[in-house]
């Protein structure tokens, strides 16, 4: 029956076209809401394809199988639907700009900070001798504790604490470390 409807409405039959709305509605409708759509964006879909389908219905002498073609359209519709929805209406690229130029000076500032940090380290383990030099070097760079180093260098634990605490103090005096947060940042050493 439906297949006459459609060659009907094609050739102008107003009530054919009703008929094709009220046979195919309830299936259009069901297959919207499996695909995850709500009722009134299934009911505005159903109502945009019916109408291009009948604005149209002279280009549409090629369509065999009607029933594919409705659902082809609806789900169609319903994406647009959706995307017309979630569009964002108004992006302010200025503001994008200098949020990410703001960020990327920030890290340029940082990472700057961070090599001068860590070169004013680096010079100041100069002025250590060699085995103090070490003792830090495996404390803060390779999270030994002090057991571990101790056992490495033939050492007592108390050794190698007090020689650790020693070394930063000479480091912390050294004119170039006058930093606060010197403890904190030779972890990133």
């Amino acid at each position: 029956m439906e297949v006459n409807s459609w060659q009907e409405f094609l050739r102008g039959d107003e009530n054919a076209f009703s008929e094709l709305y009220r046979s195919y509605f309830n299936e259009l409708f069901a297959y919207g809401l499996k695909i995850g759509f709500n009722e009134e964006a299934c009911k505005d879909a159903i109502q945009d394809v019916f109408y291009k389908i009948y604005v149209s219905r002279n280009q549409l002498n090629h369509i065999r199988n009607i029933e594919s073609y409705l659902l082809h359209c609806l789900k169609n519709r319903l994406f647009d639907i959706h995307n017309l929805e979630t569009k964002i209406d108004h992006i302010d690229y200025n503001d994008i700009i200098t949020e990410n130029e703001s960020s990327v000076v920030e890290k340029i500032i940082e990472k700057e900070t961070k090599l001068l940090l860590k070169d004013k380290i680096k010079q100041s383990l100069k002025i250590l001798p060699p085995k103090q030099r070490r003792i830090i070097y495996y404390h803060y760079q390779l999270n030994l504790s002090f057991d571990e180093i101790a056992a490495l260098l033939n050492m007592q634990p108390e050794a190698v604490k007090k020689s650790t605490y020693r070394g930063l103090q000479k480091m912390r005096e050294n004119q170039q470390l006058k930093n606060p947060l010197f403890s904190f940042l030779l972890a990133y050493f």
